[in-house]
């Protein structure tokens, strides 16, 4: 019996695709070589999809079984597609990790990452646990996108909005209102908005990660006293303030440092996580697992220190760990051993 499924949605199309290529690569049964024709009758979309991803999977051989189940010219045109196809994705190895953690965890439960909605009035305390998000949606119609394991207070009045992020990441999507400013406290600082967007995440326990996604906010270091310099200087931060702009990203630990200009692709990178994605772009295993730590109870240890700067790239699906280990192991020559239940030990794989 097969475990493929109908699909009308591009992104279901899409996983099936996935999950062709993957059964192509390792070589197709009769049985699954009249499902995929089959398949690949009921729409184009689904032969454009199969193609496509065949080419971002970077391996010819697939190419070439595709040219038993479509006619030669078609191939050969739809061939030039694919090599165009390839040349504009951002990061051959990354594609390829998307598609085997796909492919490894099959049709993942789409219920991996809890998130629910929340209407939040006057003074509250919102948590969300391991694994889990929540939207909120205030009384003054701002909306707070809290990420796993993180905590915020809000408390709402005529003259001020402010909220304060006790632990973890959220981003707030801010109402205009120009007569009540809207503060987020976090460590040693405060970020002020009137009507804009922007991200913030701890990376420790006073200092965290702003990103602004749209607009501006004003910067301050709550304890620092009142400065005679002008207003606005870029750095450090002042009694004043440090005005930030849309596109900025900095680490704030009391003063700014290290701001950057974001593309827009790295801001949405940035951002994957409300997607329900984590993106990875050449970080040491051991960053990785720390991001990863943060979505699951699992907890790893690396069995050998030279791994633990070893480079990984890719898009992950939040909550499907099989994918990522199998992905370690395929792409990046790392294996893993189920210790106990909640623990995993990572080690250099015997053919690495």
């Amino acid at each position: 019996m097969t475990n493929i499924r109908r699909f009308s949605s591009k992104e279901d199309i899409q996983e099936q695709a996935c999950l062709w290529v993957s059964k192509l690569d390792r070589g197709l049964s009769d049985t699954e070589r009249a499902e995929l024709e089959a398949w690949l009758g009921e729409s184009s979309a689904h032969r454009n999809a199969l193609l496509e991803f065949a080419g971002l999977w970077d391996d010819m051989s697939v190419l070439n079984e595709l040219s038993g189940l479509f006619p030669r010219k078609q191939v050969k045109q739809e061939s030039g597609k694919v090599k165009r196809v390839v040349k504009q994705a951002r990061w051959s190895i990354a594609a390829g990790f998307l598609l085997m953690a796909v492919a490894t965890g099959l049709i993942v439960d789409r219920t991996w990452l809890s998130t629910s909605t929340e209407i939040v009035n006057a003074t509250q305390k919102v948590t969300t646990g391991i694994g889990e998000q929540k939207n909120l949606t205030l009384a003054d119609g701002s909306i707070v996108h809290l990420n796993t394991n993180s905590v915020v207070t809000v408390s709402l009045t005529d003259s001020q909005r402010d909220i304060v992020l006790l632990k973890g990441e959220a981003h707030f999507t801010v109402a205009h209102d120009s007569s009540r400013p809207f503060t987020v406290t976090a460590g040693n600082n405060t970020v002020t908005a009137v009507g804009t967007a922007f991200n913030m995440q701890f990376v420790d326990d006073n200092a965290f990660e702003l990103v602004v996604t749209e607009g501006r906010v004003m910067v301050k270091d709550r304890f620092a006293a009142p400065a005679k310099a002008s207003l606005f200087s870029s750095k450090p931060v002042t009694g004043e303030g440090l005005l930030m702009f849309s596109g900025e990203k900095a680490t704030i630990k009391g003063d700014v440092d290290k701001k950057q200009n974001l593309t827009a692709d790295a801001i949405e990178d940035d951002l994957a996580w409300q997607k329900g994605m984590i993106v990875f772009k050449g970080e040491s295993l051991e960053r990785v697992l720390a991001e990863i730590g943060r979505y699951t109870p699992l907890r790893f240890s690396i069995a050998d220190e030279t791994l633990k700067q070893r480079r990984v790239a890719g898009y992950f699906k939040v909550g499907d760990i099989e994918g990522l280990l199998s992905a370690l192991e395929n792409s990046f020559g790392i294996s893993h051993e189920k210790v106990s239940e909640t623990t995993i030990t990572l080690s250099k794989a015997a053919n690495s």
